[in-house]
């Protein structure tokens, strides 16, 4: 009881110290062991499930920590262990309206479940490289150095360097990036990003959920205002 009466009290403190024109643009739906949010011109605070994410937020997990967000098109993207990405723009008006949605990873490692937003206005950007999607569904492992593996488990899209690269990738591609944004060959092959949350998806009581839409199910996470474990401290 007491966890959840504190819990509840930073969930208000959160929303409470968000600039006035802070604008929503998903929620966490799934936390485990801890995660943060640093939206514009507001420090970090601790993200449960059900709070709100904010437009050109960053957002991160600590080491063994995992996150899913779920945003307003229904797009959901999973942050793996000691994972940073920042909500750079998000614009939704309905599945045919004008919108847009662009997220820069960081680092670590990340699932991207598409949603309604038309694929043609979703970007995904590492510091190397800008990936474009139809109907996709990509894995990536994003390194400090902006080398990393990115994999369309589904559907295809494209990967382009601005240097003059731009690979196309269809369903079951993986590629290597390195650290100077150079692309390899795409090859048909099998690839794992090491961590449960991103392969298998995250479930409560530690139930691996395979498939194409990992990462759907599951219960509150470590880091629920609602409940959940808890016993982990903050990294």
């Amino acid at each position: 009881m007491r966890f959840c009466t504190l819990a509840a009290a930073l969930t208000a403190l959160l929303v409470s110290s968000m600039p006035a024109s802070a604008e929503n643009v998903g929620q966490a739906t799934r936390v485990a062991r801890f995660a943060y949010q640093t939206p514009p011109q507001t420090q970090r605070a601790p993200l449960y499930r059900l709070n709100p994410v904010v437009r050109n937020s960053r957002i991160e997990t600590v080491p063994q920590g995992a996150l899913e967000v779920t945003f307003m098109d229904g797009s959901r993207l999973t942050l793996g262990s000691a994972s940073s990405v920042v909500v750079d723009n998000y614009v939704y008006a309905g599945p045919q309206g004008a919108g847009q949605q662009t997220l820069k990873m960081t680092k670590g490692v990340f699932r991207f479940v598409s949603g309604s937003m038309p694929k043609d206005r979703v970007r995904m950007e590492t510091p190397t490289v800008s990936i474009g999607i139809r109907g996709t569904i990509v894995k990536m492992e994003v390194n400090e150095d902006g080398s990393g593996t990115i994999n369309f488990e589904k559907g295809s899209g494209f990967i382009d360097n601005g240097k003059g690269q731009n690979v196309p990738m269809s369903e079951g591609d993986v590629v290597t990036i390195a650290a100077d944004g150079t692309i390899g060959t795409p090859q048909q092959q099998g690839w794992t990003a090491g961590d449960a949350a991103v392969d298998e998806g995250m479930n409560p009581f530690n139930r691996s959920f395979g498939g194409t839409e990992s990462g759907s199910g599951g219960g509150d996470g470590a880091g629920s205002s609602e409940g959940g474990s808890g016993t982990s401290n903050p990294g």
